[in-house]
């Protein structure tokens, strides 16, 4: 199994279509109504918005190689667990 080489341009991609989004929206929701659905879900979505706007600087500038490499590494175990499951799973199904 091949796992893609981890990009800052992605990150910076995200990033910036995350900004584009939130300033696109950011006019059109109805914040100024208290507490009503528009109100609530417009906090919600601005709340999305930064945290992935967070998570993608976060990404960007402050993650070492050495944490990608261990993230990859943990990623690569992970898939190996979940395939091993699903054949495990298979292999039962196929004997019913």
């Amino acid at each position: 199994m091949k796992f893609a080489k981890y990009s800052k341009g992605r990150s910076f991609i995200y990033l910036a279509a995350a900004l584009a989004m939130l300033a696109y929206a950011l006019p059109r929701l109805e914040l100024d109504a208290p507490w009503s659905l528009m109100s609530v879900f417009g906090l919600v979505w601005i709340g999305f918005a930064l945290l992935i706007i967070t998570a993608n600087v976060h990404a960007l500038f402050f993650i070492t190689e050495e944490q990608r490499k261990e993230l990859a590494r943990i990623k690569r175990t992970k898939a190996m667990l979940w395939e091993r499951k699903l054949e495990r799973h298979m292999s039962v199904r196929g004997r019913e």
